[in-house]
């Protein structure tokens, strides 16, 4: 099995992964499952309870009971609509890498978040997804890359 490497995390002051995010650019049906597939696997290996799957304009929550320690205790607690609209623009490095540049929007709006006037500005799903255990691991903790992102300056 390989090694998992989450796109975005976020951890308490302590270290502890609170979500762990898997960010897929569209929402095609494989894609999708890959993205899942993927998201299982590191709240799996991470010891993460609850993990968020952005894929295009789609949001899905995954929680783990814990109750097995080979995933088949994770199960899907919701979904919903995420306009790319309320994304803000990808930092200026990561700009024609689509990819990059749609996870780096995603987690600038994850980092925004943390504040009562964007929770206010959520269409009501999403709002209600969100609204809870989610905004409450996002304000507690740290969002930050999951992993190395290579820029155009690196190379």
């Amino acid at each position: 099995m390989e090694i998992s490497h989450p796109d975005i995390i976020v951890t308490s002051p302590d270290g502890e992964y609170l979500m762990i995010v898997e960010v897929k650019s569209n929402d095609v049906r494989k894609q999708r499952q890959y993205g899942m597939n993927q998201l299982e696997r590191s709240m799996i290996e991470f010891g993460c309870s609850i993990g968020l799957l952005v894929a295009g304009e789609r949001v899905i929550v995954l929680q783990d009971s814990f109750d097995d320690s080979h995933g088949s205790s994770i199960r899907v607690v919701g979904k919903a609509t995420l306009p790319h609209s309320l994304l803000p623009p990808a930092d200026e490095q990561w700009k024609g890498n689509p990819y990059l540049e749609f996870e780096s929007r995603v987690q600038r709006w994850l980092e925004k978040l943390k504040l009562q006037t964007s929770m206010d500005s959520l269409p009501d799903d999403l709002r209600a997804l969100f609204g809870g255990r989610i905004i409450n691991l996002l304000r507690l903790g740290e969002v930050r890359a999951g992993g190395q992102r290579w820029s155009k300056v690196a190379k």
